[in-house]
């Protein structure tokens, strides 16, 4: 009778185990971690249960979290910084050290949430096949078959119109992330793009957030709503869930009751 009863506690405890869910919000390109927390989709995450878990960025002694939680919530999230303007193979690098640091605290499978280019750079990353586990890829507004605002920037920057550019201080900037804009060209038959679509995608849970609202104030100029959708994704074609979030390209709060709706549906 006591065994019983004690495999029915420990048959419990794993259960609410299984149960617990650990998000890892990944920014996008010219942002920084700290985005998703003015941006308020944290907020809209906290509404919904979600603990902060804090925001782990890179030190001379290595990766720190200023938060100590005094024990250990159920669900929680983290946000972290990548150098938002480097080659995604190099992003790819930080973000691995990330999850590999932020899976061996939390001993589960993790929720990957990437936004815009973030998006890309999670997905390069699962190619990679890590020995970490993942239960799920969300990407919000992300372009996943490219962009033309990528092909557009490369253009004006190298037409006449590029002395504007070099008269407000411009051109530093767009030096510093050009090798990356070409990466997030549209897809075509030898760039970096068409490379990473035509791969083998791990098996796991597929999920993209996509902004469908139609109105000039709230639409995405950035990334088109095809790029965003990863059914569109050649090696992906029929495998992601699409949800929408209304609003422009840049987060919302709604992202975060979005976040949590998706984690919470029956699959």
């Amino acid at each position: 009778m006591k065994l019983l009863r004690l495999l029915l506690v420990l048959s419990l405890f794993w259960s609410i185990e299984a149960s617990a869910k650990t998000i890892v919000l990944i920014h996008g390109f010219q942002a920084k971690g700290m985005d998703w927390r003015t941006n308020r989709v944290t907020q809209g995450l906290q509404a919904t249960g979600w603990v902060d878990g804090g925001h782990w960025q890179p030190t001379p002694r290595g990766l720190w979290n200023p938060i100590d939680l005094p024990q250990r919530p159920k669900n929680i999230f983290y946000t972290i910084d990548l150098p938002s303007t480097a080659l995604i193979e190099v992003q790819a690098q930080w973000l691995d050290k990330y999850l590999a640091t932020i899976y061996q605290l939390r001993g589960e499978p993790l929720e990957l949430v990437g936004h815009s280019a973030g998006g890309v750079v999670t997905r390069y990353w699962l190619l990679a096949k890590r020995p970490i586990p993942i239960n799920s890829l969300i990407t919000i507004a992300s372009p996943h078959v490219g962009t033309p605002v990528s092909n557009l920037i490369a253009e004006v920057m190298d037409s006449p119109w590029g002395r504007m550019a070099d008269d407000l201080g411009l051109r530093p900037l767009y030096q510093a992330s050009s090798t990356l804009l070409q990466q997030l060209k549209e897809e075509h038959p030898g760039n970096f793009m068409y490379w990473l679509n035509h791969q083998t995608h791990p098996n796991l849970r597929y999920i993209s957030i996509v902004r469908d609202n139609q109105r000039a104030s709230q639409f995405d100029f950035i990334v088109p709503f095809f790029s965003q959708n990863m059914n569109n994704v050649y090696a992906l074609h029929g495998k992601s869930e699409v949800w929408a979030s209304k609003g422009n390209h840049f987060l919302q709060r709604n992202d975060g009751f979005v976040i949590n709706q998706v984690l919470n549906a029956r699959f």
